[in-house]
């Protein structure tokens, strides 16, 4: 099928799922990337960002690549909650409020409780579309994650995030968990700069969310493989989803 000049021109990519401990190979590429990105920020390190979780049989990763280049462009990981495998933001925050672990179990007796975290973009993806312009990239793999959560049987998710992804995690249907530490934020990952605790507490039935991330998670779920059109603020993009999970999660 021949493509209109239009179609030529968009910018292509796919997010996909994966089991870390399934393609180590991929999670040392998610590793590297992530870790420059922060190192850019002038951020050394964040507590979930180490070489222990791509050996977790817990944790799940969507990375976003360029169909045009190849290139990893973008992750974030999706961690499942066990007792032998606590979730991350317990790490980054229990040592400043204890009661992290307390709500965690609490939501815990209502299904199975995950976290997303991880999150990252490359500084240089939004030069590969045709206006110059960022694509919103960050929110549309923390979309594509809620969307994976009930393969994960996952009634729960929780995060903790930055000023800059505060709103588009709302709108996702993230809220703040405002019991814990100063109404809900941290000194976290520095000092100097302040964290968010979040939960989707319902990832089922999304309620939080806006009317338009609800009905585009809730097509990501009834159709996880297809290739969609995507309005940005600058232009149309082209993504590939793949988010089936290829082993049944028991």
């Amino acid at each position: 099928m021949l493509l209109s000049s239009s179609q030529k021109d968009l910018a292509q990519f796919s997010i996909r799922v994966l089991r870390a401990i399934e393609e180590p190979h991929v999670c040392l590429l998610f590793l590297k990337k992530h870790h420059e990105i922060l190192k850019h920020y002038g951020i050394d390190m964040v507590t979930s960002n180490n070489i222990n979780w791509p050996l977790n049989p817990n944790v799940y990763v969507l990375v976003a690549e360029s169909l045009t280049t190849g290139e990893m462009i973008g992750g974030v990981r999706i961690h499942i909650a066990t007792p032998e495998f606590p979730l991350p933001i317990e790490d980054a925050v229990g040592c400043m409020d204890s009661r992290i672990s307390i709500l965690i179990k609490q939501y815990a007796q209502y299904g199975g409780i995950g976290e997303t975290c991880g999150l990252w973009s490359s500084l240089h993806h939004h030069k590969m579309s045709s206006n110059d312009k960022k694509i919103g990239l960050g929110h549309r793999l923390t979309r594509a994650a809620v969307a994976v959560a009930n393969q994960l049987k996952l009634t729960t998710l929780m995060a903790i995030v930055g000023r800059p992804t505060l709103q588009s995690c709302r709108n996702i249907g993230f809220v703040e968990s405002k019991a814990l530490g100063e109404k809900g934020t941290f000194p976290y990952p520095k000092k100097d700069m302040i964290a968010w605790t979040l939960g989707v507490m319902n990832s089922k039935t999304l309620e939080t969310a806006t009317a338009l991330d609800k009905k585009i998670i809730l097509e990501l779920r009834e159709n996880p493989c297809q290739l969609k059109i995507e309005q940005t603020k600058m232009s149309e993009i082209e993504i590939n989803y793949q988010l089936i999970l290829n082993k049944r999660v028991t």
